[in-house]
C-alpha cells in the first residue's frame, strides 16, 4: 500500500500546480493539507474552524481495504474543504470573487502540471502510476459552528494493485507543516 502522506503531498502538489486556482485562493500557501498528530490543537474540526477565506484544505480521510475489482486492493479518501472568498473583499480587489462551488470546478477541470502536465487532476495517474483515475465525487454543504458555509468533497483514489514498501519509502515528499 502507499503511505497515505505521500497520497496527500500528490494530490496537495496537484491543486497548488493550477495557476488560475492558486491565484483565486490568495496563493499557494491558501491551498494546504491537514495532517493528524496528537494533540488537541492540531485537531481537524479546529482546524475546519480557523479556515480562513479563502481557502482550500485537504485532509487524509480513510484507507479502504478491500477487492474491489479483482486487482484493487486498496482505495485512498481525501477530503477536500472549500471556503471562498469574503464577498466583502470584491471592492477591495477589484473583481468578483469566486463562489466555493467554482472553486471546487477549478480545482478538479483546469490543467495541472504536477506531477506532469494534464488536462486536469481527473485525467491523470498520481504517485508514480500508481493511483488510477479519481472516481466521481460529490460536492456538500455545510456550515461550521460559528454558522458559516463551507463545501467539501471526498475524493476518492485507488491504488493499483498492492504497491509495495520499497516505492513508499523512495518517494515520500517531506511533508511541510502549513504556518
Amino acid at each position: 500500500m502507499l503511505d497515505p502522506d505521500l497520497v496527500m503531498n500528490s494530490v496537495l502538489d496537484s491543486f497548488r500546480s493550477i495557476p488560475q486556482l492558486v491565484t483565486e485562493v490568495g496563493g499557494a500557501q491558501n491551498i494546504t493539507g491537514h495532517y493528524y498528530y496528537s494533540g488537541e490543537e492540531n485537531s481537524l474540526m479546529k482546524t475546519l474552524g480557523q479556515m480562513r477565506a479563502p481557502t482550500i484544505l485537504l485532509a487524509y480521510l480513510a484507507m479502504l481495504g478491500g477487492n474491489f475489482d479483482g486487482q484493487t486492493m486498496w482505495k485512498h479518501q481525501i477530503n477536500l474543504y472549500v471556503r471562498p472568498r469574503n464577498k466583502a473583499s470584491d471592492a477591495l480587489n477589484g473583481r468578483n470573487s469566486a463562489s466555493a462551488p467554482h472553486l471546487y470546478w477549478m480545482a478538479l477541470n483546469l490543467p495541472i502540471t504536477v506531477p506532469r502536465p494534464a488536462d486536469s487532476i481527473r485525467y491523470i495517474d498520481l504517485v508514480d502510476e500508481n493511483l488510477m483515475l479519481m472516481e466521481t465525487p460529490s460536492l456538500l454543504h455545510q456550515v461550521d459552528e460559528l454558522g458559516q458555509d463551507f463545501f467539501y468533497s471526498t475524493l476518492t483514489f485507488v491504488e493499483k494493485g498492492d504497491v509495495g514498501p520499497g516505492l513508499a519509502e523512495m518517494n515520500c515528499a517531506k511533508v511541510v507543516m502549513p504556518v
